[in-house]
């Protein structure tokens, strides 16, 4: 029996088997991906990803024949329906919040991100208490064959006005992190990855002009769309920055060498760091592979000489080769670290 496209019932369905299968393979690469260092940010992208199953579910119990469940089934799959909207879209918007925790080195920031958090979790319990305050007075809607709540115009207003001070925030709370950045290339990547969350304000703006127009099978399909885009944005930039770091690893991968090569750069490395201790006053081994000068440890690429600095502060090996030093105390503690811009990203990401 082909599928009736005009169906309100089989358009709910199909938008929502499409959108959540990306929502929820995004979800699972990103746990993937982060799978041995899982913060909070994850966790609330799980707990999102849970609420997008709940949703499906009650997508799913809105039948053809609703006879075949009972009538209060029908109305708790709408209130299941209405109030995992607000748990999915919000949930993803604490999980960006708490991704930009983890990359922001300020803790004043960090306090300040923790507060909005917060105030994202009021914000959802208010709009799941202004349902049932709205929808239960009016009892009519659930004697419907399909039960629907007619949302009025507060309910509108409160998700236009919290959608666009949320994700203004998101939009503009990493750029204070990114304008450190000496990398302009990815600094425009970043601000566009973290960016995405204007396309979750786009959708909202639709769903609030269908709940104050036409109401309807509309709004629930701008519904399910824009909690789906929110978990998809909440994932990108974990997704994406993973992705640029595969791309990256692969152009440094050295060509293969043989083990007769290797052994001989091992040698030839040894042999010239021996000549260098004696030629060096108070010059000490410290461990295989490395050695102490003073108080900066240096790799077996190179001895530090500042004669050999490089324009941006990098060491050149004997074949002039940049190299990246960690300048250590005496104590063993790191006090420089020159590490790549996108490098230190990803690692935080």
């Amino acid at each position: 029996m082909p599928l009736n496209l005009h169906d309100p019932l089989i358009q709910i369905k199909i938008t929502e088997a499409v959108c959540a299968f990306v929502a929820i393979c995004t979800t699972f690469y990103r746990l993937y991906v982060r799978r041995n260092r899982l913060w909070v940010d994850d966790a609330w992208a799980i707990f999102a990803l849970l609420t997008v199953f709940a949703q499906i579910a009650s997508v799913f119990m809105h039948l053809e024949n609703p006879a075949e469940i009972s009538h209060l089934s029908d109305i708790g799959a709408y209130y299941l329906l209405a109030v995992t909207f607000y748990t999915v879209i919000w949930g993803s918007r604490i999980s960006i919040i708490y991704s930009i925790i983890r990359i922001d080195p300020n803790p004043k920031r960090r306090k300040v991100y923790v507060g909005v958090s917060a105030l994202y979790l009021l914000a959802v319990v208010i709009m799941i208490v202004q349902l049932f305050w709205v929808c239960e007075p009016m009892p009519h809607w659930k004697s419907a064959r399909n039960p629907q709540c007619p949302l009025t115009i507060q309910v509108a207003v409160l998700q236009l006005v919290t959608d666009i001070l949320a994700d203004l925030f998101l939009l503009l709370a990493p750029l204070r992190v990114f304008m450190h950045l000496q990398d302009k290339a990815l600094r425009r990547k970043l601000v566009i990855i973290f960016s995405t969350c204007i396309a979750t304000t786009i959708v909202s703006l639709v769903h609030a002009a269908f709940i104050l127009t036409t109401g309807g099978i509309k709004v629930i399909v701008s519904a399910l769309v824009e909690d789906n885009i929110s978990l998809i944005v909440a994932n990108v930039p974990v997704v994406v920055t993973a992705m640029m770091r595969n791309g990256s690893e692969q152009d440094k991968v050295p060509p293969p060498s043989s083990t007769i090569t290797n052994t001989l750069q091992f040698a030839a490395e040894k042999l010239r760091i021996r000549k260098a201790r004696k030629a060096a006053s108070g010059l000490t081994t410290t461990d295989l592979g490395s050695t102490t000068m003073g108080n900066v440890t240096v790799g077996t690429l190179g001895l530090y000489d500042d004669s050999r600095l490089g324009p941006d502060g990098s060491t050149f090996s004997a074949h002039d080769n940049p190299i990246v030093l960690n300048l250590m105390s005496k104590s063993g503690k790191t006090s420089v670290i020159r590490e790549d811009d996108e490098e230190r990203f990803a690692k935080a990401v």
